[in-house]
């Protein structure tokens, strides 16, 4: 009788060591598979800063300078008033953005950058509570979990606006 019962411990021992090690493996491929990358990328905020310093083609009154994109997206935020040329503060600041993103980076689907998103948020903190507002908000193409990102700030007293975006594989 004894014999029989050290038989049946031998192997369930065996049993739980044969799981033990397909968890092991099964652990090991799962860790190895890349996940989705969502990076903060040098080149997406280099882009961002400078595009706030590109001059758009939207000027508010006649004999006024043309206004640099930050402005835009501040004039857009805070009146929404229209250019001289009649197209609204906010449609110049997408125009000038769609513009600039396609000059600088193939997006499509034949080229490695499948699409972008492009968003402006007013964030205000009142009360210890964040408050946000969009607005701007640009899209094209494909944008899955693997992308390359980074956010831009500008001042918008008593808050800030947020540009982030995102350029995706």
């Amino acid at each position: 009788m004894s014999k029989k019962g050290q038989e049946e411990i031998v192997g369930f021992v065996l049993i739980v060591v044969l799981v033990v090690i397909v968890l092991i493996i099964f652990l090991g491929i799962q860790l190895r598979n890349p996940k989705p990358q969502q990076r903060e990328s040098e080149l997406i905020y280099q882009f961002l800063e400078s595009s706030m310093e590109q001059t758009s083609n939207c000027t508010l009154s006649s004999g006024a300078s043309y206004l640099a994109l930050d402005d835009l997206i501040r004039e857009c935020h805070e009146t929404g008033s229209s250019c001289i040329s009649g197209e609204s503060s906010c449609d110049s600041a997408e125009d000038t953005f769609k513009e600039l993103v396609n000059g600088s980076f193939a997006v499509g689907q034949n080229y490695p950058h499948k699409g972008y998103d492009i968003s402006a948020l007013y964030v205000v903190n009142v009360s210890g509570q964040s408050q946000t507002e969009s607005v701007l908000n640009i899209t094209a193409g494909n944008c899955s979990d693997t992308y390359l990102g980074n956010s831009y700030w500008i001042p918008e007293f008593p808050g800030s606006i947020i540009v982030r975006a995102k350029l995706c594989f």
